[in-house]
């Protein structure tokens, strides 16, 4: 059996959870979906179902492979029924971006692109620590750069920067700083992982790049809970202009050493490296790209 009808027979399985079942709806003698279940395991090497006289279900390894197939097929018939531009979008995108910037931008696109394309399913993960696409399994990620894996492949979506800010009722409490050493003397939010503090914060002065050691009461490995933190005063936070860009805005935060600003921290899409990407998720980079220029602009 080739690998395209294995991973559909699989399929099959896990949706019918009855080999009987699936054998009537193929056509096939019960023995040859045993077979079929058997000789893919044997392949992979891995046990994929658990049966019992009363049911089936997946084991870990039939999850993961059971996932991973259905969206090498939702591709293949993609590619089947041809390039051409035009017609529904089909099948799942399974993606990772920043809390943040995760809940206030990315989700509400998401909700948008797939009232225009109904034909779509999304599955949406957020971390503020580096996914590794290929092993998750994931379409498409979208990250603040600069970026740091060569072999991925990245499209810009937003130019934006780092920037120093907190709420206006703390800059009176406290005084803006003129320096970024200064901050030694302010309470900075920090955002944290196990064995992993980000408490050294990037600035450049003429030419020369440099970095301040901040400190404070608070850490937390979700950017969102630092922003909320800020905006009810509680100290100075460092944040890319975008995830900052409506609280600017509304007066909620205000921003402070401007001139200090190191580079340019901008937002990508960034994809696995493979040779084939899908349809549905270049339309939905491309809408990503026209919709948040238009809420910049």
């Amino acid at each position: 059996m080739d690998a395209i009808r294995a991973m559909r027979l699989f399929g099959a399985i896990a949706a019918s959870g009855n080999l009987s079942s699936v054998a009537r709806d193929w056509g096939v003698a019960p023995s040859t979906v045993t077979y079929g279940l058997k000789a893919l395991e044997e392949q992979l090497g891995a046990q994929l179902v658990v049966r019992t006289t009363r049911k089936l279900s997946l084991t870990p390894e039939g999850k993961r492979f059971l996932e991973r197939s259905q969206r090498i097929l939702a591709d293949v018939d993609e590619v089947m029924s041809g390039f051409a531009e035009a017609g529904p979008l089909t099948g799942n995108i399974r993606m990772t971006t920043t809390n943040d910037l995760g809940r206030q931008r990315i989700a509400p696109l998401v909700d948008a692109f797939m009232r225009r394309h109904p034909g779509l399913t999304v599955e949406m993960f957020f971390a503020d620590t580096l996914v590794d696409l290929v092993e998750g399994g994931f379409d498409l990620a979208i990250r603040t750069g600069p970026l740091q894996d060569s072999e991925m492949k990245a499209r810009l979506l937003l130019r934006g920067e780092k920037s120093v800010c907190a709420s206006p009722e703390y800059w009176r409490r406290h005084g803006k700083p003129e320096h970024p050493r200064e901050l030694a003397a302010h309470t900075c939010l920090l955002l944290a992982a196990p064995g992993m503090r980000h408490d050294f914060w990037l600035f450049r002065e003429g030419g020369d790049r440099f970095r301040v050691r901040v400190s404070g009461d608070r850490q937390v490995n979700d950017g969102e809970a630092l922003r909320q933190w800020a905006i009810a005063g509680a100290g100075v936070v460092q944040k890319s202009s975008f995830d900052i860009a409506e609280d600017l805005v509304q007066g909620r935060l205000e921003t402070a050493l401007e001139a200090f600003t190191a580079e340019p921290t901008n937002l990508y899409a960034v994809t696995p490296p493979r040779d084939y990407e899908s349809r549905r998720v270049r339309g939905f980079i491309d809408f990503l790209t026209t919709e948040l220029a238009r809420q910049t602009a």
